[in-house]
């Protein structure tokens, strides 16, 4: 846990000395008005999160890590690889062409495998954090205390997956609808569940709360909900993939996603709800993106509890949850004013500390870490 603790504390100082280093920049127009907002520096971006990467790439047994290496060291070299490549019965082939690739043409040492990995997903988030956050400190600090960060450590070939299409926002944004779904289907060879971000990518799109948009995330969350072979088929995407071996053996025990993850998940866009007619003159199309794709996602949590399914489809929401890194910061700053801002920000802080806590120590023990790199094992 004292590795976590570390990235926690390193997050927060330059976090902090990233925002002090802050600048205004006109951001773009909107309604006819220029929009000006903090953007920091991007050295101390990458020193923020140069952590996370470091430690997620050096590691040895975290989560799912052990098999990943074990997969790694069993894939051929590329010469001898073609039966692997296009094996017809095995899944994700874009995961494990990278992988062969990695191994045949830069090393075969799981180590550097796993911090190319660790160096790719670490700067897609950090990214758009750094182009679209009018915070990037509280971004960068909400990433670590929601343990989202932990997708770098266990998880990794979804949130591989989840991370590049983050990057791609700037193309949601500009409309480039092909461009974007040429992309998700390469992904889906990486992981297959990325398929999913096709058909949300038009829910996404529409304005936040109106009737197209909430109609067909209704439609969606009633499909689900009533009709078992839509929430099959769900299952069957992610249970296909790889890593469904190793869950299986939890399926018995799984009662859904954690309540309180579904409620720290769904505040922003809970706020963003209460004051929609507060904030509706001042939406930026990033922001209304973020609401969109933050209501998909708690949809998606509440649908993983409901079908205690929290292992499988309770997986499935990463793809959106990482907008609430951008909208819940823009939310506290344009909501409330200096005095109630300041409060709303102690708040959170402690809020996600606790939250921090409770699902680190409380409810994954601790999450074991060890490197053998860096001869630490806690």
């Amino acid at each position: 846990m004292e590795v976590y603790w570390f990235m926690m504390v390193w997050v927060i100082l330059f976090g902090i000395l990233s925002q002090i280093t802050s600048r205004r920049v006109c951001v773009g127009e909107y309604l006819g008005k220029d929009v000006y907002e903090s953007r920091v520096p991007l050295f101390m971006a990458l020193v923020t999160f140069s952590v996370i990467i470091f430690f997620a790439g050096m590691r040895t047994t975290v989560g799912d890590t052990t098999a990943y290496i074990k997969m790694f060291n069993e894939y051929p070299l590329f010469q001898d690889a073609h039966d692997i490549i296009f094996d017809d019965t095995a899944r994700e082939p874009g995961f494990r062409l990278f992988s062969i690739l990695i191994k045949t043409f830069i090393s075969d040492n799981y180590s550097v495998w796993l911090f190319i990995i660790a160096i790719i997903s670490g700067i897609c988030v950090m990214i758009p954090l750094y182009k679209y956050s009018c915070n990037f400190g509280v971004s960068a600090f909400l990433f670590v205390a929601s343990c989202q960060f932990t997708w770098m450590f266990n998880g990794m070939r979804q949130f591989l997956a989840a991370s590049v299409i983050f990057v791609c926002t700037g193309l949601m944004l500009k409309n480039k609808t092909l461009l974007y779904i040429l992309i998700v289907c390469v992904l889906s060879t990486i992981h297959q569940s990325a398929l999913l971000l096709i058909p949300m990518y038009f829910i996404a799109q529409g304005e936040p709360w109106n009737r197209r948009t909430l109609f067909l995330i209704g439609c969606i969350v009633l499909a689900m909900l009533f009709t078992s072979n839509f929430t099959g088929l769900l299952t069957d995407v992610v249970e296909q993939t790889n890593y469904a071996s190793s869950v299986n053996e939890f399926k018995s025990t799984d009662d859904g996603t954690n309540i309180i993850r579904i409620l720290v998940e769904s505040i922003p866009v809970i706020i963003a709800f209460i004051y929609r007619n507060k904030i509706k003159d001042k939406l930026t199309p990033i922001i209304k993106l973020s609401i969109n794709m933050s209501l998909i996602a708690s949809g998606l949590y509440i649908i993983s509890k409901l079908a205690r399914s929290g292992i499988l489809l309770g997986r499935l929401p990463i793809y959106f949850s990482m907008y609430n890194l951008i909208l819940l910061p823009w939310l506290l700053n344009n909501i409330f004013e200096d005095k109630e801002k300041n409060l709303m920000y102690y708040i959170m802080i402690v809020c996600y500390f606790s939250f921090f806590y409770y699902q680190m120590v409380i409810t994954w023990g601790g999450l074991e870490y060890s490197s053998e790199l860096l001869k630490l094992r806690y």
